[in-house]
């Protein structure tokens, strides 16, 4: 599944995220970037909705995190476990989040875990804002081998 794919995908399992209009995808293979415009994610003050902005930085995490796995074979339910927020500045144009995978070393030790016991937790930080953050999110997302 590319990049496309997985987005139109995403719409239909997560229908928030057509209503957000996230309309870009990109995932390297250590980080993913989603973007949605601001015009549906507005709050009363005319700058980004702070659950738009949190609910983005969120999914970003989670869809690193799917796309990984799914790139070793693996489907796993995946899920937000743990996470803290902090929204730094208001976001005044388009929404853009980029998560990216910890260190070599954190990694393995997920993925070594995950081939074990057939689940593992994984941190991983999400920025939202580009070259000015506006909202760092760090987050614990579980993944559970799927077995049905």
């Amino acid at each position: 599944m590319n990049n496309a794919e997985f987005l139109a995908w995403l719409h239909q399992a997560i229908p928030l995220t057509e209503a957000m209009q996230i309309d870009e995808l990109e995932y390297t293979g250590y980080s993913v970037r989603l973007s949605a415009p601001l015009a549906p994610n507005i709050n009363d003050k005319g700058t980004g909705f702070a659950g738009s902005i949190a609910g983005l930085a969120t999914l970003c995490g989670w869809t690193l995190l799917t796309l990984w796995l799914r790139q070793r074979g693996v489907e796993a339910d995946v899920m937000i476990a743990k996470s803290e927020q902090r929204f730094l500045a208001p976001v005044t144009e388009r929404l853009v989040a980029e998560a990216r995978l910890p260190e070599d070393s954190v990694v393995q030790q997920f993925w070594d875990r995950f081939q074990d016991k057939r689940r593992a937790r994984l941190p991983i930080s999400v920025t939202v804002g580009g070259a000015e953050v506006k909202l760092e999110l760090f987050g614990d997302y579980a993944a559970i081998e799927r077995t049905r």
